[in-house]
């Protein structure tokens, strides 16, 4: 038995007879030597796809709600089957109102917060705000002159009044 499969949820018997499982990918990927992969590639990888939920999404909310509305992504970094860390899960929420940043992070404590307004009366899609967990906030903080200022600036906004101004208040 290869060390990793007692690590599986799954056998690998059943896995064999699905080979769709997700633990059958990735126990194949991790017995395997993996080359690094740099932030850059895994964005590169998952940016199309990121974007085709983020439009079903829309599709969703265009046909529920009145303009704007809104879409909510709360991304999580997880440990999937105790063997691949920093696995990232997204969840594409449609929604009528704008979320609050202090509700979003008392409710999802351990992800991070993308709200997009939709105005489907002008075909228009904005980015409002991004808020990443405390502990990554506390990170991007103390080295801001590492990241994108806006960033920094939602970020500093919320520790600041738990909510953030749209547009960003100078």
């Amino acid at each position: 038995m290869h060390p990793l499969e007692k690590h599986l949820i799954t056998s690998r018997d059943k896995i064999k007879k699905n080979p769709s499982k997700v633990g059958q990918a990735v126990f194949d990927i991790l017995s395997k030597d993996q080359k690094m992969q740099t932030v850059e590639e895994t964005i590169e990888g998952m940016t199309p796809k990121y974007f085709e939920e983020v439009l079903k999404a829309v599709d969703r909310g265009c046909k529920a709600y009145n303009s704007p509305f809104y879409v909510v992504v709360v991304r999580k970094k997880e440990t999937l089957g105790g063997m691949a860390s920093n696995v990232l899960f997204h969840r594409f929420v449609d929604r009528q109102t704008m979320p609050s940043p202090k509700v979003l992070r008392e409710d999802y404590p351990n992800a991070d917060h993308e709200v997009y307004e939709v105005n489907a009366k002008t075909s228009t899609i904005s980015l409002l705000w991004v808020l990443p967990t405390a502990q990554d906030s506390r990170t991007i903080v103390k080295n801001k002159h590492l990241y994108d200022p806006m960033l920094v600036g939602w970020i500093e906004q919320f520790d600041r009044d738990q909510e953030i101004s749209v547009p960003l208040a100078s």
